[in-house]
Parts: C-alpha cells; sequence; structure tokens
C-alpha cells in the first residue's frame, strides 16, 4: 500500500465545538462512522486516540492486521495508519485529543512520551482489558463521552482529568501484563527522536542536532520519520515549537517577544514571520482570538 496515497482526516466533527477547538472530541464508534465512512478505509492523523472497542472485529495498525474480541483498548500515534473492520455487535467509544489539550500549561517535556502505548518500542498498539479491570476501565470512557456531550463550563478541565485517571489505570494493567513484540530499529529510532525533541525544541531546531544526537544521518533521519508518520522531521520540530508558543500565547502574560525568546527564537521578527507562515495569523491575532474565544471578560 502505497503511504503517500493514505488521507490525513481531522478529528471528527462531532459534539460542541468549544471543545473539540480545545483538543478533543469522545464519540461512540458508530457515530464517528456514521459521521464519516471514510474512516473504514486506511487513514492517519496528526493526533493521540485511544479506543475502547467491544465485540469481535478486527483493526489494520500500521499494515499489521489484528483480531480483537472482548473488551480491547486500542491506541493510537499520530501519523499511524489504520482502519476498523467491524463485524454485527461491534462497538465502542473513541477518545480522540491532541498534545495541547493534554499538556495544557504544563510545561515541558510533555508527558505524553512517557507512555509506554504512543509510539511504541516495545509495547503492543492493543491491549485486551481483563474481565475483573473492564468495569473500572469502561467507567472512564462512559463519564468521559457523557462529560464531553453535556459540554458544560469547565468540561475541558474535567475531561483532561479523566484522560490522566485513564492512562493511570492503563499503565498498571501494563504493569501487570505487557505484550512485548520486537522492535524494529525504525520504530525504536522514531520514538528516540520524539523525546529528543520534547526535551530541546526550545534549543536546537536543526535536524542536524537530532541526527548527531541519535548517531544517523540528518537526510537518513527524515527518510525514516517520514515513513513512520508522513511528515517531514523538520515539520514535527517546527510543530513542536509552534504548539509551546500557542500555550504560552493563550495562557501567559509574557509579551510577544518574550515568548519567541522562550521557544527559541533570538529575533523577535523572525519568531512573527514562523508564526504567520504557520498559521497564516502573527502571534497577537493568535492571542487576540484565543481570549476572545475561550477567555471572555466578564462584565
Amino acid at each position: 500500500m502505497n503511504r503517500r496515497a493514505i488521507p490525513s482526516f481531522e478529528m471528527s466533527e462531532v459534539g460542541q465545538e468549544p471543545l473539540r477547538r480545545e483538543g478533543i472530541v469522545v464519540t461512540s464508534l458508530a457515530d464517528s462512522l456514521l459521521h464519516d465512512p471514510r474512516r473504514l478505509r486506511p487513514h492517519y492523523h496528526d493526533f493521540f486516540q485511544m479506543m475502547l472497542l467491544r465485540g469481535s472485529g478486527s483493526i489494520m495498525h500500521d499494515f499489521r492486521d489484528y483480531r480483537v474480541g472482548g473488551s480491547t483498548l486500542i491506541f493510537l500515534s499520530p501519523g499511524q495508519v489504520h482502519t476498523i473492520h467491524p463485524r454485527r455487535g461491534f462497538g465502542g467509544i473513541i477518545v480522540s485529543f491532541t498534545q495541547s489539550f493534554f499538556d495544557h500549561d504544563s510545561p515541558p517535556p510533555s508527558g505524553l512520551f512517557d507512555l509506554p502505548f504512543f509510539f511504541p518500542i516495545e509495547a503492543s498498539p492493543l491491549l485486551v482489558v481483563p474481565r475483573p479491570d473492564r468495569f473500572r476501565i469502561g467507567e472512564v470512557f462512559d463519564e468521559m463521552e457523557q462529560e464531553f456531550e453535556a459540554a458544560q463550563n469547565g468540561s475541558g478541565e474535567i475531561l483532561r482529568a479523566w484522560l490522566h485517571i485513564l492512562f493511570a489505570r492503563v499503565r498498571r494493567l501494563y504493569a501487570l501484563d505487557r505484550p512485548r513484540p520486537t522492535a524494529t530499529r525504525q520504530s525504536r529510532i522514531v520514538r528516540e527522536f520524539h523525546l529528543a525533541v520534547e526535551r530541546g525544541f526550545r534549543t536546537d531546531s536543526d535536524l542536524s542536532a537530532y541526527a548527531r544526537e541519535l548517531d544517523i544521518t540528518a537526510n537518513h533521519l527524515n527518510d525514516l520519520i517520514r515513513a513512520e508518520t508522513g511528515r517531514s522531521a523538520g515539520s514535527i520540530i517546527r510543530q513542536r515549537r509552534l504548539l509551546d508558543a500557542k500555550r504560552l500565547l493563550s495562557h501567559s502574560e509574557l509579551s510577544v517577544a518574550e515568548i519567541g525568546y522562550q521557544v527559541g527564537f533570538e529575533d523577535p521578527s523572525y519568531f512573527g514571520r514562523f508564526f504567520r507562515r504557520e498559521t497564516g495569523r502573527t502571534p497577537a491575532e493568535f492571542r487576540a482570538e484565543i481570549r476572545e474565544k475561550y477567555h471572555p471578560k466578564t462584565s
């Protein structure tokens, strides 16, 4: 299958727009497929996803086929190609979220990369939930779906808290019984690159620096990253710096120039050009739009 011919999809447009814009969607598998049947074909996306599937069916994950039954957790990292082949009675709940939503105002590096089931090296993308744990895992997904549908004041904070609880419970299951498929050199390099970017994106924007750290040429590193994620290595570095800048513009009182310095731009004008090239807006325009939308003044 030609990786370049596979489409990238945005988050499913279900539920309330404010929560989608914050970076989270929680929906049933049935509603997701009903809203967009294209998701039954191979695709990928640039956000994280976690599914609790119930019943019998199969999934394709990075061109490997898996049969699932009972209660099964599926973990999807950005860039991983996947699709689902449901059978009668097959259903579940899907939680989609961005790194920005998960991190919120936490300082880097992101805690997402401490989790063994995203950008895995030795962890399977599937985890069968033992029968005694099905209620404990299922109740979190159910609570998240209800909170997303209610979309009340503070729902974003509550969903983020539930997400942390969910990950803590899942890590406990992994500690008890974690599948360990053989890691490929390519998958190991991709994960190590993401971790290196998390540690150094504020000071290193040069791909060559990361390539030296991983003991690989810059061209070969870029080829491996593109093959695994569909994006260039440079794009991942730029998007991580942009994500940090957006978060600081939204949640801090630092000036635009100070934010530029903090995310690694010595020249404020260059930071402004970078931000506008990536988003179509100046940092000041982005800050005003976000604060109007999510931090309205109260009279």
